[in-house]
């Protein structure tokens, strides 16, 4: 085994995306020449698994989860719980988009391999999202971007995705949500900056591109600068939202758009009445309120 293999630990998601983990996993264990330690691998049972497993690992440098951007958002957020100094994350694109992976330069499973095998790695920055629950504060980390309103998580079904591919389900789910959602009252603070009364969506981005590469999310975002590119939607009228707002978030003109105000920060909070969905790298993570924080070079990402 490559001696850079050799303090790791790796999580399987065997059940995303049609099994494609597992395949994943047999395909990286194929390109190797020694087989890995059963020791050293854990296939994940549930939803949070992976986030619960990359926090208790002893003994390890380096995770590798084989999944896609859910599975490795969880490990992320995981790797964060931990003290510090923190394990590297490996990552094993297995998912629909893979847009964490993409952002890494591992587009494929032998790039994997040549990033883990290669000891280079590069820091990332993240964007931290905190939200009360209770008596408590809960806390995420998200890599690609983190939103508090309109979503069509709540509206995307899974044979969305098997028949239409990932964009196609986004767009598809976009168009039945924007036909009931109505826009809350919100109260936005931005770096001292307040912004008020009924808004559409707010985008923290830490990365340019979303959805396997086909929304353009964050335009010019880079995952290093230690900035969030931030974006606050003002409503427009549904028709012009269908044909015009949410279809040109695909090449990022939805920027230029007069309901939209797009800038740099590096803290934003959102409250709202009623509460809305955060958007968590296209999972859902509760409800308004919650702060977006950008932590600076907050991960070390293997890279090829």
């Amino acid at each position: 085994m490559h001696e850079s293999l050799r303090n790791v630990h790796y999580i399987i998601n065997p059940a995303g995306n049609g099994g494609a983990g597992l395949k994943g996993w047999e395909t990286f264990k194929s390109l190797l020449d020694d087989p890995i330690d059963p020791e050293q691998v854990v296939f994940t049972t549930r939803m949070g698994h992976a986030r619960e497993l990359a926090t208790s690992f002893t003994g390890c440098d380096t995770i590798v989860v084989a999944g896609g951007d859910g599975t490795v958002g969880e490990v992320i957020s995981g790797i964060m719980d931990r003290p510090e100094p923190r394990p590297k994350l490996g990552i094993i694109p297995c998912g629909t988009g893979n847009d964490i992976a993409r952002n890494a330069g591992v587009f494929s499973v032998a790039d994997a391999l040549a990033a883990l095998s290669g000891r280079g790695s590069r820091d990332f920055d993240l964007i931290r999202i905190d939200r009360p629950d209770g008596d408590r504060t809960e806390t995420r980390h998200s890599f690609l971007f983190a939103n508090a309103g309109f979503s069509a998580i709540p509206m995307m079904k899974p044979w969305m995705k098997r028949m239409l591919g990932a964009t196609g389900a986004y767009y598809l789910s976009t168009l039945l949500q924007v036909l009931v959602y109505h826009p809350p009252n919100m109260e936005v603070m931005a770096d001292g900056k307040a912004y008020s009364g009924k808004l559409f969506l707010v985008i923290a981005g830490n990365a340019e591109y979303a959805g396997g590469g086909s929304m353009r999310i964050a335009p010019d975002a880079q995952t290093n600068d230690g900035e969030l590119n931030l974006s606050i939607i003002r409503p427009a009228p549904k028709l012009k939202l269908i044909t015009k707002l949410l279809s040109t978030i695909a090449d990022g003109t939805y920027i230029k758009e007069p309901e939209v105000s797009y800038f740099k920060g590096r803290k934003i909070s959102v409250n709202s009445t009623p509460p809305v969905p955060l958007d968590i790298d296209g999972e859902l993570f509760g409800t308004t309120p919650a702060t977006f924080t950008i932590c600076p070079d907050a991960l070390a990402i293997c890279t090829p």
